[in-house]
C-alpha cells in the first residue's frame, strides 16, 4: 500500500527502443534507514550463502586413501 502524501522517486532507464519507468515509495514511519536496511540485506544473504556452502560439504561422502570404491 503505497502512501497517497509521499511523491515517489521516479527512475527512467532507456535499453533500446524501450523506456523503463520505476517508481520507488519510502515509509515515513520506517524505523531502519537505507543504509541499515541494505547492511542488513546484505549480511543475511552472505549468511545464507554460508550456511548453504556448509550444507554441501557435509552432504560430501570422502571416502578412506586408497578405496577402489
Amino acid at each position: 500500500m503505497k502512501n497517497e502524501n509521499c511523491r515517489p522517486i521516479v527512475i527512467r532507464k532507456r535499453i533500446g527502443s524501450t523506456t523503463y519507468e520505476v517508481r520507488s515509495y519510502f515509509n515515513p514511519a520506517a524505523v531502519e534507514t537505507v543504509e541499515e536496511k541494505l547492511l542488513r540485506i546484505i549480511k543475511n544473504d552472505l549468511t545464507f550463502r554460508q550456511n548453504s556452502a556448509i550444507m554441501k560439504q557435509s552432504q560430501t561422502v570422502l571416502l578412506p586413501e586408497r578405496s577402489s570404491a
